[in-house]
């Protein structure tokens, strides 16, 4: 291993690292926010920094402005023709996206503080979600539009498009900062202070050890709750490879970091040098994950013990009986998936996916199973009950304290994190997306290709690590609402699911994947042909329900709201309407 394989591996391990801790503490401010919506109480959006006026100024002035002087200076370059029409095209789409996420945030504050000037009233008159629709009208006659101009004209056209994105960044800037009003100017952040001010209230709060707990073990437990989390991801690839071209030495050095690939084939053809998008592609694959996300229960029992508490002592015994439970369960439902991908490292089973269709498609049943099983593997609710509040105070935390309590905290928000990292990379076709190829846009059914759109190598790269963190976040978003909707099982309950209803379903599926498999393997080759198109035809219906999904989220976003309460009166009032309370005489 060269010494920039070294630095390209320490770099890809902190950048998850940071990522995964970023994560948590987005999740903690959504579990927060969620929480404060179910309860109509106020949430983690109160903390607000002011600004000076002219600070704020220049800040909204500058920031438009600097992307602006990179779009003019993009413009001004002399550019290759298939860099030529990939700017031209990217240009014109950034440049409609400016005008009307700019007109809607316009349209957003006149509704809210009145209007300065005529157009503005004209504005305010419009309803938000015309601009929405308008703004996706203008998206595709602009790709249309783009896709007509001669490619002797593409230079031209890049330099069109990219001057007036800068155009629309500058004059963003310009009005921006004419709206911002004088004084000070809250910026709330929408409540994502608070991660941070927990962090630094957890590390100069007082550290507490009982006086006949075990030290030694009671410091441990943290750590090896905390460090599994970290290190499971490791496996999980997060994009695609990079080819860089070789210089002539044969030898991967720092000079070869700047001479990235412009385009690859279909099939990936890198002549020079190879970059995985993934810590540490190892043969054993999702094996090296169970083997450490299983050591996590080894914190929790710890902790439980060394406490010298006998609420700690039962939380402690129920983490790890639930969670070993539950590892059962959890790896079986994964076998049907490993017999249909044919391999148990994590790339090709991303490879498989985007060339057929997604897990979820082909095994349904074992992710609910691996869902169910992966939420009480994560101890929340309604799996929960290890720290059961209401049952045995906070189970093996309540003798933690500070920044030991922090790691605990912190540990369980990134398995969080990671369980979705994982339900993506298994079950949505990880960094793919339909139709993306490694040489851009490929729709095609058989044989039969209906469109085709050439990209380069770093643009695709890009879209495919935003689109894996972009799920993820999703799946994120999806499993939040657990906690607030779900009520939480008995631990009788708990165990039984898992041995009587999850253990049974995940053999089951296996044995009738098994059956599919072979039955698929003996057929002629017209039907697996049928498959093949089949598995395309679920592109299209994730590509299609994507984007109405995206359409109704953001046209939900701008639809009025009115805030109803259905309970308007105290509970006073409301035992005085239902016939009042009986009091029972005060006895000594």
């Amino acid at each position: 291993m060269t010494g920039v394989e070294v630095v390209l591996a320490l770099l890809k391990s902190v950048g998850f690292i940071l990522i995964l801790v970023s994560l948590a503490a987005v999740t903690t401010w959504a579990d927060r926010r969620q929480g404060a919506m179910v309860q109509d109480r106020v949430g983690p959006n109160r903390a607000v920094i002011y600004l000076p006026s002219n600070v704020a100024r220049v800040l909204v002035l500058l920031l438009p402005s600097f992307f602006g002087v990179l779009a003019a200076s993009t413009a001004m370059r002399e550019l290759p023709m298939a860099a030529a029409v990939e700017a031209m095209v990217l240009g014109t789409q950034l440049a409609i996206l400016v005008g009307w996420v700019t007109l809607l945030f316009l349209c957003g504050i006149v509704r809210k503080g009145g209007s300065i000037n005529r157009v503005e009233a004209a504005l305010g008159a419009l309803d938000p979600r015309s601009i929405f629709y308008g703004g996706l009208a203008a998206h595709m006659l602009g790709f249309f539009v783009t896709r007509v101009v001669p490619l002797d004209a593409a230079p031209t056209g890049a330099r069109v498009a990219t001057g007036l994105l800068a155009a629309l960044l500058f004059a963003t800037g310009i009005y921006a900062a004419s709206r911002v009003p004088d004084g000070k100017v809250p910026v709330r952040l929408a409540g994502t202070l608070h991660a941070a001010a927990d962090a630094i209230k957890m590390i100069w709060k007082e550290d507490l050890v009982p006086p006949k707990g075990d030290r030694l073990l009671h410091g441990l437990a943290p750590i090896l709750a905390l460090f599994p989390a970290l290190v499971t991801c490791a496996v999980i690839p997060f994009g695609d490879k990079l080819c860089f071209r070789d210089n002539g030495d044969k030898v991967f050095g720092f000079a070869d970091l700047l001479q990235l690939q412009r385009t690859v084939g279909s099939t990936f053809q890198c002549t020079g040098h190879t970059v995985n998008l993934q810590v540490a592609d190892l043969n054993v694959g999702i094996l090296y994950l169970f083997a450490m996300s299983g050591t996590g229960v080894i914190g929790a029992a710890i902790a439980g013990w060394a406490s010298d508490n006998k609420f700690s002592m039962l939380g402690g015994l129920r983490a790890v009986s639930q969670m070993v439970s539950y590892e059962v369960a959890m790896g079986l439902s994964l076998v049907g998936l490993f017999v249909i991908y044919g391999a148990v490292r994590m790339q090709p089973m991303v490879e498989w996916q985007n060339d057929n269709a997604w897990g979820i498609f082909v095994q349904p049943a074992a992710f609910f199973i691996f869902l169910t099983a992966l939420t009480a593997e994560t101890k929340r609710v309604p799996f929960d009950q290890p720290e059961g509040e209401s049952e045995i105070v906070a189970g093996y935390l309540v003798e933690y304290s500070g920044m030991k309590f922090g790691m605990f905290y912190t540990g369980e928000f990134v398995e969080f994190v990671t369980a979705s990292l994982i339900l993506v990379t298994l079950f949505f076709g990880g960094y793919s997306l339909p139709f993306l190829h490694n040489d851009g846009i490929l729709v095609a059914f058989g044989d039969t290709t209906l469109f085709q759109y050439k990209m380069t190598h770093l643009s695709v790269s890009v879209i495919q690590v935003i689109a894996f963190f972009g799920k993820s976040i999703l799946m994120i978003w999806f499993q939040v609402f657990f906690r607030w909707t779900l009520p939480r099982f008995r631990y009788d309950q708990v165990m039984r699911i898992s041995w009587t209803k999850l253990l049974p379903l995940a053999i089951a599926n296996l044995l009738v994947t098994a059956i599919v498999v072979l039955a698929i393997d003996s057929a002629p080759a017209g039907f697996r042909a049928g498959l093949q198109i089949a598995g395309q035809v679920t592109h299209v219906v994730v590509a299609l329900g994507s984007v109405a999904a995206l359409i109704a989220l953001v046209a939900g976003l701008l639809e009025p709201t009115e805030r109803k309460r259905f309970f308007r009166s105290t509970s006073a009032r409301a035992a005085a309407a239902a016939g009042g309370t009986k009091a029972s005489p005060q006895q000594a």
